[in-house]
């Protein structure tokens, strides 16, 4: 068997030197420089063969719930570019539409993984914050965030508004707060927040506010649990609150 060293990407970090055998397949995954030495670089033909090959739909789902089986983690687009163990990205965007429409029929998308109630990044996090927010309109808004989570903003109201929206644990010791980043360079085309501030574990959403675009200035909204702390607090932002919305969907106590 002849091995080769190949630059890959491993776990869904960048590329990395990596041990591989004629076939492509990664035998060492964390060599030392002693064990690179004096191996050949992968050659590209090697490299591409599973990339060109032609497969079936059922084929490359079935790729996808190998990577999770395998790596235990939803696979992402940077783990299908440049790894002959797998079709590659372009496949799925020529035979799926897209990427995310692939991860779909395999109940791998964002927005399902989140209706199970899995949260393990603040993506999942942020998107959840995003879903309920849509859910509350009677009408739905247009949705920019679904597929691109660094859209400049996450949605157009029915009424024509943009708005963004922002998600915070509870933090703190001496005094409790919610702190939402909102360092966007298109902070000024936003014309409506929503500030959905959670419970320290994220398992409850405790109060969400609806705030005019021209208050936000800073690069972090600080909003105080308590009465009298700090410039913005629960007792101070009543009349942006609109807890109420929410609560009779998702029948928060």
């Amino acid at each position: 068997m002849t091995y080769y060293k190949s630059k890959r990407p491993v776990d869904g970090k960048s590329p990395i030197w990596v041990i591989v055998d004629e076939n492509g397949n990664i035998i060492n995954r964390t060599p030392n420089k002693e064990k690179l030495k004096g191996l050949d670089k992968e050659p590209r033909k090697a490299r591409d063969t599973r990339k060109y090959r032609k497969y079936t739909d059922e084929e490359l789902l079935n790729y996808l719930k190998r990577f999770y089986d395998e790596n235990g983690r939803i696979p992402v687009r940077r783990d299908f570019e440049y790894n002959p163990e797998y079709p590659s990205f372009m496949t799925y965007c020529n035979n799926f539409g897209n990427w995310n429409n692939a991860l779909k029929l395999v109940g791998m998308d964002l927005d399902t993984i989140i209706k199970l109630g899995n949260l393990e990044n603040n993506i999942q996090k942020g998107r959840q914050a995003e879903i309920k927010v849509i859910n509350h309109f009677k009408q739905h808004p247009i949705d920019l965030a679904g597929e691109n989570h660094n859209s400049p903003c996450d949605g157009i109201c029915p009424n024509g508004k943009s708005y963004d929206v922002k998600s915070s644990k509870l933090s703190g010791r001496n005094w409790l707060y919610w702190s939402f980043g909102t360092n966007n360079k298109y902070k000024d085309d936003i014309e409506i927040y929503y500030f959905l501030a959670f419970n320290s574990d994220y398992t409850k959403l405790e109060y969400a506010w609806r705030v005019p675009g021209e208050m936000v200035e800073k690069d972090i909204f600080y909003i105080a649990k308590n009465a009298g702390k700090g410039e913005f607090n629960v007792e101070n932002m009543k009349y942006y609150d609109v807890t109420d919305k929410f609560k009779d969907i998702y029948k928060m106590k």
